[in-house]
């Protein structure tokens, strides 16, 4: 069974035409995500998650 996720971030479009967003699961656990690169990364916290959101989308030049 698939675990709940809910994104609570604003969905970015990367350089690369991907996506990228910060969710977090029922235990408030955040994960960083990119359609792009696949990326899948645990996050620490909100603030360092959203500055990497940026940054990320800016710089992410992967198609998937």
């Amino acid at each position: 069974m698939n675990e709940y996720r809910e994104i609570v971030s604003e969905i970015l479009r990367t350089d690369g035409g991907g996506e990228a967003w910060i969710e977090m699961d029922l235990s408030g656990y955040l994960t960083e995500r990119c359609t792009g690169c696949g990326t899948a990364e645990p996050a620490v916290a909100l603030a360092p998650a959203l500055q990497w959101l940026t940054r990320h989308a800016s710089l992410c030049t992967a198609r998937r």
